[in-house]
């Protein structure tokens, strides 16, 4: 008789158990906390504009196109140019020149480099459309949100390629929802933890049965 009525409550059930229907619905949550962290993590979320300092690198003669990056909160010039993803080396013998950007160019690092063949330091504020020499070295320099940095290679005649008023570089990561990634992996957590206990008990409550 028991194992009629549980075939008949099966059945009014659509062919699932009571155990089977939570079951999936841990798995339905499991896809959606999958989808929302994926979605969370995609470069179409990933496309936020840089709030903080954009820093425009742009390696001339050394042959590789133009790049941008943002950094959230730099102390400096330099510091920009780190928290934007740029590698530096400074100059031994000169404090904040910098000698090579991303490991370019090939060179030593002792003494200041030839005239003609140098980091050159541009600056610009937010709606610019030239570039501004820096009359401070990067270690001097105190770029505000919204600034927009400048480094080319060369003889420090021209500025970088790209004009301040186009230079676009999605948000730092600091910048990204960092805290909301975080908080849906709390949720995904907690909601999977009571599913999962839930469907624990209605197991030992049908083995028990």
């Amino acid at each position: 008789m028991v194992s009629g009525a549980r075939e008949r409550d099966t059945h009014a059930l659509g062919g699932r158990t009571p155990l089977q229907r939570v079951l999936a619905g841990v798995v339905a949550v499991a896809l959606g906390v999958a989808g929302a962290i994926l979605a969370a993590g995609s470069p179409a979320a990933a496309q936020n504009p840089c709030t903080g300092v954009t820093v425009v690198v742009d390696f001339g003669a050394l042959g590789t196109e133009p790049e941008t990056g943002c950094a959230a909160g730099p102390a400096d010039g330099l510091d920009a140019l780190v928290q934007a993803g740029f590698s530096v080396t400074e100059v031994a013998s000169i404090r904040g020149m910098v000698c090579r950007i991303d490991e370019l160019p090939e060179t030593d690092c002792g003494a200041s480099p030839p005239a003609d063949a140098y980091w050159s330091y541009w600056h610009a504020n937010a709606g610019d459309e030239e570039w501004t020499y820096s009359i401070v070295g990067g270690a001097d320099a105190s770029p505000d949100p919204g600034d927009i940095e400048g480094w080319v290679f060369g003889d420090g005649s021209e500025p970088p390629a790209v004009a301040p008023i186009d230079a676009v570089a999605p948000a730092a990561p600091e910048e990204e929802s960092g805290g909301r990634f975080e908080y849906t992996w709390i949720v995904a957590v907690a909601a999977l933890a009571v599913i999962g206990g839930l469907a624990a008990w209605r197991l030992r409550r049908d083995r028990r049965a």
